[in-house]
């Protein structure tokens, strides 16, 4: 699968978001610096407000943004100290954001079907919404649900694989939130290791130490 010239608008969005949250200062009664702290932190600034708001009016449209765009904030978060912490948190907003947008469906139908219709129903529909909006081809063989990414945008924004925890996280939480799935995606293979494809596969929460 070729890279996308346009992205959709819901990952840029999330990646802001999630910087927007760890740059909050907590609640510590330090009220007198709370001003100079939103200076100095991105998330808090004026400029990432209105990309958030910008980038939220296009994902309720279901819009796109520009590939240049989200590789730049992609990059822009790679250089964060926090840059992991950023990523899972901007993974499984994205994800939530996909399910929301256009999973409830599967997630009704779910509901009511018998156990084993509703897992179909749901792996079904958490590979359509992974291929549709993340790029990736998920699949469920009998050792777990793998998915693969010939040519995801983190390697492309960060050669380094560093990135790629986003779509881990992003893919776990698809499949928390439409199969109850309980674990890990583990990054098995990756094109910055000179795998010829990014590779996750599901480890459920008893399976680890």
């Amino acid at each position: 699968m070729s890279t996308p010239t346009a992205v959709p608008a819901l990952i840029p969005l999330s990646l802001l978001e999630a910087i927007r949250n760890l740059d909050t200062p907590v609640e510590d009664g330090l009220d007198e610096l709370a001003e100079e702290i939103v200076v100095r932190r991105l998330g808090l600034s004026p400029t990432v407000a209105a990309q958030i708001q910008r980038y939220r009016a296009t994902a309720e449209r279901e819009g796109v943004v520009e590939l240049d765009e989200v590789v730049s904030v992609l990059r822009l978060v790679s250089r964060r100290p926090d840059a992991s912490l950023v990523l899972a948190d901007a993974g499984r907003r994205a994800a939530r954001y996909a399910v929301r947008s256009r999973g409830r469906s599967a997630r009704t139908f779910a509901r009511i079907s018998p156990a084993a219709l509703a897992r179909r129903v749901s792996l079904r529909a958490a590979a359509r919404l992974a291929r549709q909006l993340f790029g990736g081809e998920l699949k469920a063989p009998a050792h777990g649900t793998e998915v693969r990414m010939a040519d995801p945008l983190s390697i492309l924004a960060v050669p380094d694989g560093a990135a790629c925890a986003f779509y881990g996280s992003a893919y776990g939480e698809l499949l928390r939130c439409l199969t109850a799935f309980e674990g890990a995606m583990l990054h098995e293979r990756c094109r910055a290791r000179g795998d010829d494809a990014c590779v996750w596969r599901s480890v459920a929460a008893e399976s680890y130490e």
